[in-house]
C-alpha cells in the first residue's frame, strides 16, 4: 500500500532545488499553501519518478514562486529526481500516524564509531517531530573530520511511513554497505515489462502475503509460502521480474548469482550464504534473489541426477537449504529464485517452506513480440505497423531478449550505412574541391528500415529451440502430477 489513490486530492509541482540541511522539510509559496487547504508543518506523501515516495512536511518558502516546490539534494535522491527546471512531483496531503518504533541501518561509514553513530542519530531526532517514510535515506551531520553519516529507514511501525515524536523507539542495526542500499534497482517496475500479466500478478501476491499478511496466513497455522522459483527460457524476463516485484512492494533487494558464488575462495562458501541471508534478514522485509540457480542447485547425487559430488556447489547448496529451514515463519524475507534449467535442479529446494511455488515465465507471443519490437525502436522505424507484423510472425520462439537485440543490431547497421554515405560525400567532395563537411552538417534523423531489421534478423540467432521447449513442458507436467500426489497447490 503506497498511501496514495486517485480519489484522494492531489497537487502537481515543478520541483526546484534548495540547498539546507532539513532532510524533512519541503516548501511552497505561502498563497500555494492556503490555496491547498495546507498550513506549516502539515504532512505530505510526495511522488517522484514511478513509483518513488517519500514524505515530509511543508513549510513556506520565500523564495518558491507559485507552481514550485522546493527540496534539498537528499530528498531528491529519495524521490529519484534532478532538479533540473522540468521535473514535476506529485503531493498528496496526509496525516502521518505517531510511530511507535523504526528500525534504521547507518550506511557503512569508515572510521565512525557506534558511539557516534547512536549519538547523532539521537540529536537527529530529538525536539522534531519528523515524518520518515521506509526506504528513505537520510543524513546526519557527525562532526568536524566526518562530514554526515547516512542512514536508511528499513522498517516503520505503522508502515509505511510515520511521523517519529518524542516517545517513539528508534532501533539503530548493524551498518550495511552503500552497494547495498535500495536506489533505484535500475528504475526497474511492472511497467517496464511487457506482458506477463498473470505472471506479474501471482508474484506480487506471492510476495505480498510473506511481506505483508503473514499473521493472516498463522491464524489458521499456515504459513506462507517463503520462495518462489521462476523457470522458462533465457531472456524472457525473469530477473527483471524479480527487481520489478521488490519495487512495486516497497522492499529491498539482493541479488546473488549462483556462479559468482562458485569462483568465490575456497573455504569461504558456507560463511558467504550465511552473510547473504543474515543481510536480508536485517533488511527485512526484502527480497532475497538466486539468479541462474542451476549453478549451484544442481541434483545431488541419489537425486535423480549428478552434482558436483560433495564439491563446492554441494556445500553451497546445503548451506542454502540450512539457511532457508532455519528462518523464522514472521521474518519476512521472500526468496526468488530463476533458472534456465529446472529439468536440472535438486527437487529438495523445492520442497514446502523452500521454494515451494512455480511461476513459468513463457516466451511471448506474436502481439506481445510486436508490442516489444516497436517498443525498443521507438519513433526510428520508418516503416508500416502492417510490415512490421509480418516481421514478427517470422520470430516465433524468439525471447524479447532476442528481439531486442535485433533491434540493437538494426541500429548498428543503420549507423553504419550512414557513417559511410557520409564518408562517400566527403571524397566526392574532397574531389570536386570542395571543403569538407562540417561535424554534424550531413546528420539526417535516425531511421530504420524494414530492411535494417530483417537483416539483423538474418544475424542474430535464438536462444530457444524445440529441445529446450520439450524441457519446460516435461517438467511442467512432472510437477503437475507430483503436486496433485502431494497435494501441493
Amino acid at each position: 500500500m503506497d498511501g496514495t489513490n486517485e480519489k484522494q486530492p492531489s497537487y502537481e509541482f515543478i520541483a526546484d532545488n534548495v540547498i539546507n540541511n532539513d532532510n524533512s522539510a519541503v516548501y511552497l509559496s505561502k498563497q500555494t499553501i492556503e490555496g491547498s487547504g495546507l498550513s506549516p508543518g502539515s504532512t505530505v506523501i510526495i511522488k517522484g519518478i514511478k513509483s518513488h515516495q517519500t514524505m515530509c512536511y511543508v513549510l513556506a518558502g520565500d523564495s518558491c514562486p507559485a507552481g514550485h516546490i522546493q527540496m534539498n539534494g537528499v530528498i531528491q535522491n529519495n524521490l529519484h529526481i534532478c532538479c533540473n527546471g522540468a521535473t514535476t512531483v506529485t503531493i498528496y496531503p496526509r496525516i502521518a500516524p505517531r510511530g511507535t518504533c523504526i528500525y534504521v541501518s547507518p550506511v557503512t561509514a569508515p572510521g565512525v564509531v557506534n558511539i557516534l553513530i547512536k549519538a547523532n542519530l539521537q540529536q537527529y531526532f530529538e525536539n522534531r517531530r519528523r515524518p520518515v517514510r521506509i526506504g528513505d535515506v537520510f543524513t546526519v551531520g557527525a562532526g568536524a573530520g566526518v562530514g554526515h553519516i547516512e542512514f536508511q529507514v528499513i522498517e516503520t511501525e505503522p508502515r509505511p511511513y510515520c511521523l517519529v515524536v518524542h516517545d517513539t523507539v528508534i532501533h539503530c542495526s548493524n551498518p550495511i554497505n552503500h552497494d547495498e542500499v535500495e536506489v533505484s534497482l535500475g528504475e526497474i517496475d511492472y511497467d517496464d515489462i511487457c506482458g506477463l500479466e498473470s505472471v506479474k500478478r501471482e508474484l506480487k501476491e506471492l510476495v505480498e502475503y510473506r511481506i505483508k499478511f503473514s499473521e493472516k496466513f498463522l491464524k489458521f497455522d499456515t504459513p506462507p509460502s517463503r520462495g518462489v522459483l521462476l523457470y522458462g527460457p533465457p531472456g524472457c524476463g525473469k530477473t527483471l521480474l524479480a527487481k520489478a516485484v521488490a519495487n512495486e512492494c516497497h522492499v529491498k533487494f539482493f541479488s546473488i548469482k549462483g556462479p559468482e558464488l562458485l569462483t568465490m575462495q575456497s573455504g569461504t562458501f558456507g560463511a558467504n550464504v550465511r552473510d547473504a541471508f543474515r543481510k536480508a534478514r536485517q533488511a527485512a522485509p526484502c527480497v532475497l534473489f538466486f539468479d541462474e540457480l542451476d549453478a549451484i542447485a544442481k541434483a545431488r547425487s541419489g537425486s535423480g541426477s549428478a552434482s558436483d559430488g560433495g564439491g563446492p556447489a554441494d556445500r553451497i547448496f546445503n548451506q542454502i537449504l540450512t539457511e532457508m529451514d532455519g528462518m523464522g515463519s514472521m521474518k519476512n524475507v521472500f526468496i526468488i529464485g530463476a533458472t534456465n534449467r529446472p529439468d536440472i535442479i535438486d527437487p529438495d529446494i523445492l520442497r514446502s517452506g523452500r521454494l515451494d511455488e512455480l511461476i513459468y515465465v513463457p516466451l511471448p507471443n506474436d502481439q506481445l513480440r510486436l508490442v516489444i519490437l516497436k517498443s525498443a525502436i521507438r519513433q526510428s522505424f520508418t516503416a508500416k505497423d502492417d510490415d512490421l507484423a509480418v516481421l514478427v510472425s517470422g520470430t516465433k520462439d524468439y525471447s524479447g531478449a532476442n528481439l531486442v537485440e535485433i533491434c540493437q543490431r538494426a541500429c548498428k547497421l543503420t549507423i553504419k550505412k550512414l557513417i559511410r554515405k557520409e564518408t562517400n560525400l566527403d571524397e566526392e567532395r574532397q574531389h570536386s574541391g570542395e571543403a569538407p563537411m562540417e561535424l554534424g552538417e550531413s546528420d539526417p534523423v535516425p531511421e530504420i528500415s524494414l530492411d535494417h531489421l530483417k537483416e539483423a534478423l538474418e544475424i542474430a540467432g535464438r536462444f530457444v529451440n524445440k529441445t529446450n521447449r520439450d524441457i519446460y513442458e516435461n517438467f511442467e507436467t512432472l510437477q503437475q502430477s507430483g503436486s496433485a500426489n502431494s497435494g501441493r497447490i
